[in-house]
């Protein structure tokens, strides 16, 4: 059976779960493995999400036939109405398109054709140079100079024919094999594309001397203040995210919550949200969410529901209170509690939810306010693993990276881990800027050397400013959680004999910043209490 679609096509594509989407036929990638079936398909690049995916031809449309039928969805997805955007863009430049059995004919050649013809004109244009050169009697070093003008001109050229790299994962992904499901799973850390050696070997030469000049500037310039800096999240790449055709929902708005639920909204979710003040919910039902009366309704609703609360107390409640999440659970629904709490608490949550025939994932997060608010968290996932696949979207959502760490319990004896390290950096922080102030060391300066020092972290310099300039009514992290984590993880530690007797003093200095009445504030507060 003939193609009925060819390379250069503007079409609508239709993947599993997704509305039919604005793309172009376009030349397969090496990298991207065709499906084993015999069905004539064709690759297709989708604009608005920047993927590419194997696409069957009885899932293609010829783009202007049936641009009025597929141009209007009856829910938002995150890119599709970029991805018409661009297509109409094209047209544009394209001018009229005559419309013959099932795909368009345009008036502008193929990318192949284009990208042939300008090859040509590129020998010819060299050809021409050579000619020049040998009448004119030019130096071999300016023929070469000429030479390599006109590499870069090919490949100028060549890349505005191209199309843009995918920045997210495939429509269609190829299934994991057993052999490596753990590691492609478990560790989902870097999101970017790989590189053949000799570019790793070019990209490194290049971060380090842009790291030379970097240390070089902050060195010599009096005036650099470390709380000026760009954030990290500010020089990465936009996401691009094709949200699940899941019912979502989420309890709980607070700190971390808001933003999680702000970044699923952001990106096309179906999101349902609950929270014990109900006056929180008013903002996001404003930006299109639907609201549960109830966690039960909510997870009844919903095919999978996320939570975020403050502590284990607060996660017994929801799950096990009246109309709690429990009542709510039926074969196959999904149940995701990213709250940071004890190991103890989690299992009985796991065994509770599975038990009714749910599914359950713990997935407990690092990052503050901001970085929440952003879709920058570290997410920490582990239970099940088909949950886990289910929830890629929302994650990516919500983080810039997640792991998959096993069995549930793994996740949150992680983030107590991680947390006592933070404690004791911060505490280490506070009592510096404190001993300095008391010796009579100007706070500003010391951070700014602490900057230029092995010691220096985006944490640190944060921290140390919001510190030095109060900035604690605002908190990106309550100081009473942090102490709550402290507390779980010492509890921790006495279940194995470990002593931690750093950790044990860091969490003594937090119990007096709460006495204080700085439990509400920002973790930098802790100062506070450093400074006699």
């Amino acid at each position: 059976m003939a193609n009925e679609f060819k390379v250069g096509d503007l079409v609508w594509a239709k993947m599993k779960g997704y509305p039919p989407w604005p793309g172009k036929v376009v030349e397969p990638k090496p990298d991207v493995k065709k499906p084993a079936d015999k069905r004539p398909k064709q690759f297709v690049f989708f604009f608005g999400s920047e993927n590419y995916a194997w696409v069957t031809e009885d899932m293609i449309w010829n783009y202007a036939e049936y641009k009025e039928k597929y141009s209007t969805t009856t829910r938002t997805f995150r890119g599709f109405q970029e991805g018409i955007d661009a297509m109409e863009e094209i047209l544009k430049k394209q001018g009229p398109t005559v419309v013959t059995s099932g795909r368009s004919q345009s008036p502008v050649p193929s990318e192949t054709k284009l990208t042939e013809a300008k090859g040509k004109d590129q020998k010819s244009l060299q050809k021409g140079k050579k000619e020049e050169s040998r009448r004119s009697g030019l130096p071999k070093s300016d023929k070469k100079k000429d030479f390599a003008d006109s590499k870069t001109h090919k490949r100028s050229s060549s890349s505005v024919l191209s199309p843009p790299a995918a920045k997210s994962r495939l429509l269609e992904k190829e299934p994991t094999s057993p052999s490596n499901q753990g590691k492609s799973s478990r560790f989902d850390f870097d999101d970017s594309p790989s590189l053949p050696s000799t570019a790793k070997k070019s990209a490194a030469a290049a971060s380090t001397s842009n790291d030379t000049k970097m240390m070089s500037s902050l060195t010599m310039d009096p005036l650099y203040l470390p709380d000026i800096l760009p954030s990290l999240e500010d020089t990465l790449p936009p996401k691009n995210i094709i949200a699940t055709p899941m019912k979502i929902g989420f309890l709980g708005l607070g700190i971390m919550g808001s933003g999680m639920v702000d970044n699923l909204l952001k990106s096309g979710h179906e999101v349902t949200v609950w929270n014990r003040t109900t006056s929180k919910c008013k903002e996001f039902i404003k930006d299109g969410a639907l609201k549960g009366s109830n966690p039960a309704e909510v997870v009844q609703s919903c095919d999978i529901t996320f939570s975020c609360v403050t502590d284990p107390s607060a996660l017994k409640d929801l799950v096990f209170g009246n109309c709690g999440v429990l009542q709510g659970i039926s074969q196959g629904k999904g149940y995701v509690d990213m709250s940071t709490v004890d190991v103890e608490t989690i299992t009985d949550v796991n065994e509770a939810i599975t038990a009714r025939g749910g599914r359950f994932l713990e997935a407990p997060v690092i990052g503050n306010k901001h970085l929440s608010k952003t879709g920058q968290l570290v997410i920490l996932a582990a239970g099940d693993q088909s949950l886990y696949e289910d929830c890629d979207s929302c994650f990516r959502a919500m983080g810039r990276h997640m792991f998959h760490l096993g069995e549930v319990g793994s996740a949150a004896k992680m983030k107590l881990v991680l947390n006592i390290l933070v404690g004791s950096t911060l505490a280490g922080l506070a009592e510096s800027l404190a001993l300095a102030t008391k010796v009579g060391l100007d706070p500003q300066e010391v951070l700014q050397i602490i900057s230029n020092s092995t010691a220096s972290s985006q944490f640190l310099r944060e921290k140390g400013s919001d510190m030095i300039n109060n900035r604690i009514n605002e908190p990106s992290c309550k100081l009473q959680i942090m102490q709550k984590d402290l507390r779980l993880a010492i509890n921790m530690s006495d279940l194995v004999d470990q002593p931690l007797h750093v950790s044990s003093s860091v969490n003594e200095l937090f119990k007096k910043a709460k006495a204080k009445g700085y439990g509400d504030h920002d973790i930098a507060a802790l100062f506070r209490a450093a400074d006699l």
